[in-house]
C-alpha cells in the first residue's frame, strides 16, 4: 500500500516540473536572446537537474547511463557559462561525454538497421558537418582536432538513428530521430556563433534546440520503457500458458 501510495505521489509531480522545466527553459531562451548573465545563471543550471527528477518521477526502471548523461550536459552547461578557451575545452570535452554515453544508451535499445542503411543515413550529417567546418576552420585553430573527433560521433550517431526511423519507423524513433537533429542543429550554431561575435544572438535558438532535444530524449526513454515493459508483460504469459 505504501508503495503504490508512493507511485501515485510521484506520478503527481511530473506535470507540475515538467512545467517549471518549460518555464526555465523559456526564461534561459529569452535571457540568451537578451544577453541577461543574472537570468541567464539562475536558469541554466538548473535544466537539467530538473529534467533529471522529471525522470525519476517517470520511470519504473531508472536508467544509470540517460541520468549520467544529463550529468554531462549538465557540467557541459555550467562550463560553458564561461567565455574563456579553457572552459570551452573542459565545456565541449564533457559535451563529447555526453554524447558517448547517449551512444551507448541508444545502442542498448534500438536495433541496428544494417550498413547500407547505415551508411547512406550518414550522408545528411557528413554534408552539414563539412559545410560548418568550412565555414569556420580557420577560427576554429587548436580547437578543430576536437571539433573533428565530436563531428565523426555526430555523423555516426545521426546516421544510426535517421536509418532506424527510415527501416522502422515508429513514436520512440521519432522523438530520438528528432532529437538528434536538435543537437546536431545546437553543436554547430555553438561552433558558428563561437567564432563570430556578429551572430551572438543564435545562442538563444542553440538553447531552444536543445532544451528541446533534452525533453524528446527523455520522452524517448519512457516510450521505450513502456514498449519494453509490455513486452515482458506478453512473455511472462505466453510462459504462463505453455
Amino acid at each position: 500500500m505504501k508503495k503504490k501510495s508512493e507511485v501515485l505521489f510521484k506520478k503527481k509531480l511530473i506535470k507540475p516540473f515538467i512545467a517549471i522545466y518549460f518555464f526555465l527553459s523559456l526564461v534561459e531562451v529569452l535571457a540568451e536572446y537578451y544577453n541577461d548573465s543574472f537570468y541567464i545563471s539562475v536558469s541554466k543550471p538548473f535544466l537539467m537537474p530538473l529534467l533529471i527528477l522529471i525522470y525519476y518521477f517517470s520511470s519504473k526502471r531508472f536508467d544509470l547511463y540517460f541520468v549520467s548523461s544529463l550529468i554531462a550536459a549538465w557540467l557541459a552547461n555550467l562550463f560553458l557559462l564561461k567565455s574563456n578557451s579553457t572552459h570551452f575545452i573542459i565545456g565541449a570535452t564533457f559535451i563529447l561525454i555526453y554524447r558517448l554515453l547517449v551512444m551507448s544508451l541508444v545502442l542498448r535499445r534500438v536495433k541496428f538497421s544494417g550498413y547500407l542503411p547505415f551508411t547512406l543515413g550518414c550522408l545528411p550529417f557528413l554534408f552539414i558537418f563539412l559545410f560548418v567546418a568550412n565555414v569556420a576552420y580557420s577560427q576554429l585553430s587548436d580547437h578543430f582536432i576536437l571539433y573533428l573527433i565530436q563531428g565523426v560521433f555526430m555523423i555516426l550517431f545521426g546516421g544510426f538513428c535517421l536509418s532506424s526511423y527510415v527501416i522502422k519507423p515508429s513514436t520512440s524513433n521519432t522523438f530520438l530521430l528528432i532529437s538528434t537533429m536538435l543537437f546536431t542543429a545546437t553543436q554547430f550554431i555553438v561552433v558558428i556563433k563561437g567564432f563570430h561575435p556578429s551572430l551572438g544572438r543564435l545562442q538563444s535558438v542553440a538553447m531552444l534546440f536543445f532544451v528541446a532535444a533534452q525533453y524528446l530524449l527523455y520522452k524517448f526513454m519512457m516510450r521505450d520503457e513502456r514498449k519494453r515493459r509490455r513486452y515482458s508483460i506478453v512473455n511472462q504469459s505466453r510462459r504462463m500458458k505453455a
